[in-house]
């Protein structure tokens, strides 16, 4: 089996390097506008090497899990559609119910979480239907907070490297073999796509990347706290490595809510494009993301391997430190409102 793995993660990395430097050449073009942090037209929907690369990975690995199978099959017709998408710019509506689609998809055809450990000796059992739903809205978040921070050369590819190799760590060393290689195959695949974009931004990965990465990084960890082997992994570990990118969506989206903005309309209010304008430059802020997404994924790692029933409260331990880091971030990087002594002597200069 590790022949064929060695030979999978090869073909991963290459098969992606390669596909990546045909888009390159002959793949549709991003123009910049005032949304995005891009000066010049670029190729975009370069995250097809990453899915082709996964893709004969996974073939020359063999895999026979049915629901593995389906995750990448599933993961790999999101991100077509995505790389769709990044040719006609088919709107935030239609990218979201596509997304809910395929999200249903796989908690149905797939597998759905039915157990959450709440506490020692408390576990919830979430039932089909409860189950089905909270996993697709679960896919469906994982999703668009990959895409959403794909904002910025190397940020997200790079923190979805991480995550996978992340779960590639936990599945091998709980017995979890078919499904940590997946992972690990899929990092391959993201590491041979990534010296495109990052340092010079010559292709982005687009939808297609971003949506087939997210796809596989929340499906992976569904499948890995509904598997055969024993022990079960829970999903916490993976909630807290994506925590820098889902606290970030989630809490800019719920600032714009509150200040009246459109939810679904193109804006570049995240924290992190706030902060490349404010520090400029792509590679910087990608090291400092790739670093709190590596904290956050070596916190989930130890919180997995603390006693059975104590995964959900240091999660929420994870939640409280990335919403305090988000919320001191915000208010560094927002305007400071003028005082009225200072704007006396600024009209006073003025005149």
């Amino acid at each position: 089996m590790w022949a064929h793995a060695q030979a999978a993660l090869i073909t991963a990395a290459v098969i992606s390097f390669l596909v990546t430097a045909l888009v390159s050449v002959w793949g549709p073009i991003d123009r910049p506008d005032h949304r995005r942090n891009h000066k010049a037209p670029t190729p975009t929907a370069a995250g097809l090497g990453i899915i082709v690369g996964t893709g004969l990975g996974a073939a020359c690995l063999g895999l026979v899990s049915p629901r593995l199978v389906i995750l990448i099959a599933l993961a790999a017709a999101i991100g077509l559609f995505g790389a769709l998408d990044d040719v006609l710019d088919l709107g935030p509506r239609i990218k979201l119910a596509v997304q809910v689609l395929f999200g249903l998809a796989f908690a149905v055809f797939g597998s759905h979480i039915q157990f959450l450990p709440l506490a020692p000796g408390l576990t919830l059992s979430l039932g089909p239907i409860f189950g089905v739903l909270g996993t697709a809205l679960w896919m469906v978040v994982v999703v668009n907070a990959f895409n959403f921070m794909d904002g910025s050369n190397g940020l997200s590819p790079g923190a979805a490297i991480i995550v996978l190799l992340g779960q590639a760590a936990l599945g091998l060393g709980h017995g979890q073999s078919a499904l940590g290689l997946t992972a690990l195959i899929c990092a391959l695949a993201g590491l041979g796509f990534l010296p495109w974009n990052l340092p010079g931004g010559r292709v982005f990965q687009g939808d297609a990347g971003a949506l087939f990465s997210g796809f596989m990084v929340a499906g992976l960890a569904v499948l890995a706290s509904d598997s055969a082997a024993q022990p079960n992994l829970s999903p916490y570990p993976v909630v807290m490595a994506c925590l820098p990118l889902l606290t970030d969506v989630l809490l800019t989206l719920l600032k714009r809510q509150r200040t009246g903005k459109a939810l679904l309309q193109a804006h570049r209010d995240h924290v992190f494009q706030r902060w490349l304008l404010a520090h400029p430059g792509h590679g910087k802020l990608a090291l400092r993301f790739w670093g709190l997404v590596l904290a956050y994924t070596l916190a989930g790692w130890a919180a997995e391997q603390a006693p059975a029933g104590w995964q959900a409260g240091l999660l929420g331990i994870g939640i409280a430190s990335a919403i305090s880091l988000w919320v001191w971030l915000d208010r560094q990087l927002s305007p400071r409102p003028v005082s009225s002594q200072a704007a006396d002597r600024e009209i006073g200069q003025g005149l």
